[in-house]
């Protein structure tokens, strides 16, 4: 009798001794099942999850700056709304302890250029405070009207004038391109007779009054003069003049 022939090995035996169920040695009903090593897996790898867990107690830094920005935003605020009260209470109690006088304005002399519209005036401040000084800003305004039409512009120069203190300065005007006015030219170029001109200059100034370490807040000077001359040739002269000044 010819022995038994064995069948080959099939592929599920190869994968069978690989894992092998064992009866527990303290249960029988129980079994353990063992793996190689090889054919074990982490989800996730060890290094990834080193990272993740470095990530996860790290403290979240986005919050911290904008917690810092918020803060920073709102000290900024608060300090500038107590500098603007302060401000004003300060400004408040210069006006009500000192009640500082008004400048006074008026115009010494006035030229007019004949090959173009240039008026060179010279004005005259007088400030009659004996404690309080006076500083004028830059952005201050002139303005010259002729029949009550503008016939030209410039600007007030920025100064410090001291308590008890006058002061002379010269301002340029700056006519329309057209040329002057018909009674301007007139005369202008009167030399036999006079021709008398009126005219309106406008001053807007912005200014603060300071006494020591106290300053009040900015103030506007309005300043309107009516001003006759008896010609626009040589030898002007102001015949007649009356300056107003007006604080708001």
């Amino acid at each position: 009798m010819s022995p038994p022939s064995l069948s080959p090995e099939s592929p599920r035996d190869k994968n069978d001794e690989s894992s092998k169920l064992e009866p527990s040695d303290t249960d029988p009903s129980t079994y353990v099942v063992r793996v190689p090593k090889d054919q074990v897996y982490r989800m996730p790898n060890p290094e990834n999850a080193r990272i993740a867990e470095l990530h996860k107690n790290s403290p979240p830094k986005k919050d911290k700056t904008s917690r810092c920005c918020l803060c920073c935003i709102v000290f900024s605020v608060v300090f500038l709304v107590l500098l603007i009260l302060l401000g004003g209470v300060l400004g408040g109690i210069f006006s009500m302890l000192l009640s500082p006088k008004d400048p006074k304005f008026s115009v010494e002399r006035f030229n007019v250029a004949e090959t173009k519209p240039k008026y060179d005036i010279t004005l005259k401040v007088q400030n009659s405070n004996s404690d309080v000084g006076i500083s004028y800003k830059n952005g201050s305004r002139v303005t010259l009207s002729l029949n009550g039409k503008q016939i030209a512009k410039g600007d007030y120069p920025a100064l410090y004038q001291d308590p008890r203190d006058t002061t002379s300065f010269g301002i340029t005007l700056k006519g329309s391109k057209s040329g002057l006015p018909k009674k301007v030219e007139e005369s202008v170029k009167s030399t036999k007779k006079k021709v008398p001109v009126p005219f309106s200059l406008a001053i807007q100034s912005r200014a603060r009054m300071k006494m020591g370490l106290l300053s009040s807040g900015t103030m506007t000077f309005d300043i309107s003069c009516k001003i006759k001359l008896d010609t626009l040739a040589k030898s002007t002269r102001v015949v007649s003049q009356q300056c107003q000044t007006k604080r708001h």
